[in-house]
Parts: C-alpha cells; structure tokens; sequence
C-alpha cells in the first residue's frame, strides 16, 4: 500500500512532488550552489513553526562549509556533513519516495533535495527509522508494530548467530544438547577447515553473490544470490569443504540481511566483527562485541539529536512510534526527540467528546 510516485534527477519535479502533498504557506525552500566546477543547485526544505531553527542553522552552515569541485550526488552531501563519518551507522536519512520525506518532514524534520540525484536527505536521523518503513502507517498498527518486531528479531539475528553458533561449537559444548551436539560432530568430520574459517569464507561468498547480483537487472540478480548460494553450499557440503550446518547458518544470516536494507553495509561489518571475536573468546568475545556496538550507538549523535534516544522512551508519546506502531487516533503529538517546535499534531479523540 501507499503511492507508487517517486523523485526524479529534476529537482524542479521533486520540489513540486513535496508542494502536491503540503499545501501550506509555511513550507519554506532555501536554495544553494554547491561545488566551484558543477554550481549544483541544493534545494533546503522544511516547514516553518515545526521544524526546530537550532537544526536549521546548523545544517545550513555545515552546507555553506562545503568547498569541493564538483557535487554529483546526495551521496557526497551525506558524506560531506553527517555527524560520525567514521561510523558505519547512518547519521542522515535518504529516501526516493516522497510521501516518506513529507511524513518526516510533518514530525519536525528537515529535508535537502541536490539537482541530479534522486535521493533526497533528511536529517536529524535515528536509529529506529532504519526499523521503520512507510507501509507500516499504511496497513493496520497490529500488522504494523509485528513487522517492526519481526525486522528487530531478524537484525539482531543476522549479526548473532554466525557468533553465537562459532561460540558453542569451539568453547561452550557443555551447553548444547546432547543429541544436537552429536549431530554437529558428525557433520564435522572429514570438514578440512575450521568452523571459524568455513563460516567466515561462506559469509564473504554470499555477500559478494549479493553485490553481483545488484549490479544485474532485477530479475537475473536476484536469480543469481539465490540460485548461486544454494549451488555452491551444496558443492561445497558434497566435497566436504565446509559442513551442513555452516550453510544453514549462512543462508539464515545472509537472508535476515535483506530485511534492512539501510543498514546492509554495516551488518556485514558487525556480523564479521563478532565472529572474529567469538573466534578467539567465546561467548565472552561476542557479548565483549555487542557491550562495544551499544557504547559507539550510544555515543552517536544527528544533528544535536542523540542516536538511541528512541529505545528508551515508552512511557511517552515518543514510545507510540518506535519499536511498536500505536494507532493513528492516539498519536497526538510530533515526537518530542526531533525536536519539533509545535508538539500538537491533532486534538485527541477523547478531547473532542
């Protein structure tokens, strides 16, 4: 569900995409000339009374810093301006679809359209809008908040269980069950690499399988993961180069990847960072790794905004809209941790009784 419509690389076209859906006096646009060679045209949007003027300033200076050649993409603003360049996690957010820069930019946010691209910015970003897609404010909140949760479990599995797997199986025997581990023993045999080696060298094998097939046409790359990882798995499984169980654990690992597709790239960083470590310590390694990951979220910041403020509000009206999806008639109020300067989104149902 939801529009089918999305920007193009005319930024005259998604100026008038944003003005269709807000028809206020009070959306605002502010343009700038980027890059000394290309003077691309960079296009600030925001509604005026929502948006908060602390983040405007500082996105306009940190726009107005910009000294390069040549501005190609939204990709080089991004890079050029975002809080934690070293990071892996995304500071700033970026869509095609103008229906999602329009709901953010409602909650107080602010977008940045760059002639030629057809990616618009947004900042401040957290980390909760990489759970969060459109559709979930389309379909019915229970459906809504179930696939929030189902995005959840599948992130932290997909990072988890290559380590946690690696884990058991070298260091902590004792606690996996007594058939399970007779089970694994014998897929070990005859294997002549070790699991932390065979898990790593399928892992690699599977993301260079997906990054081949994004460079194909979208009918023969998606053909080529799927068709190429279960080919290769069971050669290898058939020539006893990597065991049963290292394939499953791939292939469980590699698909939950897909669900976010925003945090791709840094899943496949941690994935490794963790099962490097739990091959050397153990489970002690792995929760070693998730303790550090939590301490960089929580040191991250987006434009004054802090990364993980989301997760722990649930007691205000902050918490309708993180993990879970409230519905529509009780989200009353623009989330307090954008900053937005009018709070107020509709008067309450109980109100107008």
């Amino acid at each position: 569900r939801g529009p089918r419509e999305g920007f193009t690389e005319h930024i005259i076209s998604n100026i008038s995409l944003i003005r269709r859906r807000i028809k206020n006096p009070n959306l605002k646009f502010k343009f700038l000339q980027l890059g000394k060679q290309t003077n691309t045209t960079v296009c600030i949007t925001y509604i005026e009374g929502v948006a908060l003027e602390s983040v405007l300033v500082e996105l306009e200076q940190r726009l107005n810093r910009i000294d390069i050649d040549g501005i190609l993409d939204s990709g080089y603003i991004q890079e050029l301006i975002e809080d934690s360049p070293l990071s892996t996690f995304p500071t700033i957010g970026y869509t095609e679809r103008p229906d999602v820069v329009v709901a953010r930019m409602l909650e107080g946010r602010i977008a940045v359209i760059v002639d030629g691209s057809p990616f618009v910015l947004t900042v401040p970003h957290i980390f909760i809008e990489n759970i969060q897609v459109s559709e979930d404010y389309y379909d019915h909140f229970i459906f809504g908040s179930f696939n929030r949760f189902l995005r959840t479990t599948a992130s932290i599995a997909t990072i988890s269980i290559p380590a946690v797997y690696l884990a058991l199986v070298t260091y902590h025997q004792e606690m996996i069950p007594t058939q399970l581990l007779i089970t694994l023993s014998a897929s070990l045999e005859g294997v002549p690499l070790p699991t932390s080696l065979s898990l790593i060298i399928m892992l690699i094998i599977f993301d260079v399988l997906r990054e081949a097939g994004a460079r194909m046409p979208s009918a023969v790359g998606q053909t080529v993961n799927i068709v190429g990882t279960l080919v290769l798995g069971q050669a290898a499984v058939e020539a006893q180069l990597v065991s049963a169980p290292v394939i499953i654990i791939t292939a469980i690992s590699g698909i939950t990847t897909l669900v976010l597709p925003t945090l791709i790239e840094s899943v496949v960083l941690l994935r490794l960072f963790l099962l490097v470590l739990s091959s050397f310590m153990g489970l002690y390694g792995y929760f070693i790794g998730i303790i550090l990951i939590f301490l960089h979220l929580m040191s991250i910041r987006s434009f004054g905004v802090p990364y993980m403020m989301s997760i722990t509000r649930f007691k205000d009206h902050d918490g309708q809209d993180s993990w879970i999806r409230a519905p529509w008639w009780s989200m009353t109020l623009r989330p307090k941790i954008i900053g937005a300067k009018n709070l107020i989104r509709q008067i309450s149902r109980h109100n107008r009784r």
